[in-house]
């Protein structure tokens, strides 16, 4: 039985596997474990994780969809689902399996304004040869879903820049192997721990409704823009919680503010909304120069705690840029 991490994430993954001619059954057989076995590690359910599994050769495969209101969320399901993958052959159309998971997301990702997560491993050896080309999908799906995506080399014929054209930034991260049983659990261990803490993207401007539960954190990561070069600023942030409380965590080089490797950031003004109840705490924090992400987390303190949020990004001057 596979070992349970602590993931009371909420994530939005999407899993490709790669059944094509280059990829031998006994590969296929081990990446189908390794989904099985990530699958058996999550916090499955409508307001946790929810899985899409594509599978791909010469053509793309839906094999289950995890519908964005999480009706179908069952785990044990999702894992006969893999389990009985059954493999093909053919040709191997991998910008177009990545393609239809962008497609996918667009659909079936929870909105944006939830600031989720979103991951996407794929298993593939990295021989593509039909469909539409590898990079450009890619750089496609990064930007326009903003999920973080894993390239799982499988099999001993891995073309290993492929998997980068694929993978997000740092590779040594984001592209793993797995050419033998033995490593399987190893990988698995790593995508879990990464995706467990994959920061969810935010906007300047948008307000970000939200939930966390006690002594866990949710994390976010904006991109820096607009600041005029080797000039610095500020990053305001509006939160207003709802119920229970919250600490806030901020870093330009963390991914994952906690207590233990960062700052607690201190609130440096309330103001009242129009309703003369609420309050809303304003974070300020000055961006260096040269500064291109700004990383945040909210750890809950109380049973159950919920707030909405929204950033923007001044000048020295106070002047607003995002």
């Amino acid at each position: 039985h596979a070992q349970t991490t602590n993931c009371q994430t909420i994530l939005d993954l999407i899993l490709i596997v790669d059944d094509s001619g280059s990829v031998a059954v006994s590969d296929f057989e081990r990446a189908k474990s390794a989904m099985a076995n990530l699958t058996e590690r999550l916090n499955i359910g409508p307001h946790r994780v929810h899985i899409s599994i594509i599978k791909y050769s010469t053509t793309v495969e839906d094999s289950y969809i995890f519908s964005k209101t999480g009706t179908n969320q069952l785990k044990g399901a999702i894992v006969n689902v893999i389990k009985n993958l059954k493999y093909t052959g053919g040709s191997t159309a991998t910008g177009d399996a990545i393609s239809r998971a962008r497609q996918i997301c667009d659909r079936e990702c929870r909105e944006k304004t939830e600031a989720i997560p979103r991951a996407v491993v794929l298993f593939t050896d990295g021989n593509s040869n039909t469909g539409k080309p590898v990079g450009q999908e890619s750089a496609l799906l990064r930007e326009q879903t903003k999920a973080t995506v894993f390239a799982v080399g499988i099999g001993s014929g891995i073309n290993e820049l492929e998997l980068q054209l694929i993978a997000t930034k740092p590779y040594e991260t984001y592209v793993l192997r797995l050419s033998n049983y033995l490593q399987l659990t190893q990988v698995i261990n790593e995508v879990t721990i990464i995706a467990c803490k994959v920061p969810a993207f935010i906007e300047v401007g948008v307000v970000y409704k939200s939930e966390v539960e006690q002594n866990t954190y949710r994390f976010y990561q904006a991109e820096i823009k607009g600041l005029r070069n080797g000039m610095g600023g500020f990053m305001e942030t509006a939160v207003n919680v709802t119920a229970g409380d919250v600490k806030v965590y901020t870093s330009l080089t963390e991914p994952n503010p906690t207590s233990d490797n960062s700052r607690q950031a201190i609130a440096e003004g309330k103001r009242q909304q129009q309703d003369g109840k609420s309050t809303v705490d304003i974070y300020i924090e000055y961006i260096p120069p040269g500064s291109t992400k700004f990383y945040t987390s909210f750890k809950g303190l109380n049973n159950q705690n919920k707030y909405t949020f929204k950033s923007k990004i001044t000048d020295l001057n106070g002047g607003v840029i995002g």
